[in-house]
């Protein structure tokens, strides 16, 4: 789980997190993961990530005080994508709990053929790893 600071910038007129804030969470959640087992330096041209489709399910709204979670984790692997689900989750205060969840699907991508490509060994070995 990394910590998320809510900014002023991420509340809407309703008084809670706009919609689209959610998926720039998950995109912290998913890099902090991918980071995991991908080194610093990686040619990403060659072992790239295109990303498919996106999902969220808002479970409770955020408001700027609150204090919030995110976690990502493999969902389930094929030959040339994964999945990775997402938890935004509330600590402490009057109602804790999961605020939203989501899903993403990662596919392999070779930017220098223009092609997809299997999901590498390595990382999928790391990816076997990180399902709930």
């Amino acid at each position: 789980m990394i910590p998320i600071q809510i900014r002023f910038a991420d509340v809407d007129m309703a008084r809670h997190v706009h919609n689209g804030v959610y998926l720039h969470w998950f995109e912290l959640a998913r890099m902090t993961l991918l980071q995991q087992f991908i080194a610093p330096k990686h040619d990403w041209m060659k072992e790239g990530l295109i990303l498919a489709r996106n999902e969220v399910d808002y479970r409770m709204p955020i408001h700027l005080a609150d204090r919030i979670e995110a976690e990502a984790w493999c969902g389930t692997i094929g030959n040339k994508s994964f999945d990775l689900l997402y938890a935004i989750h509330r600590i402490g205060g009057d109602k804790p709990g999961i605020c939203a969840e989501g899903r993403s699907v990662m596919v392999c991508f070779d930017y220098t053929t223009n092609k997809s490509i299997p999901v590498p060994g390595a990382w999928r070995l790391a990816l076997e790893g990180c399902i709930k």
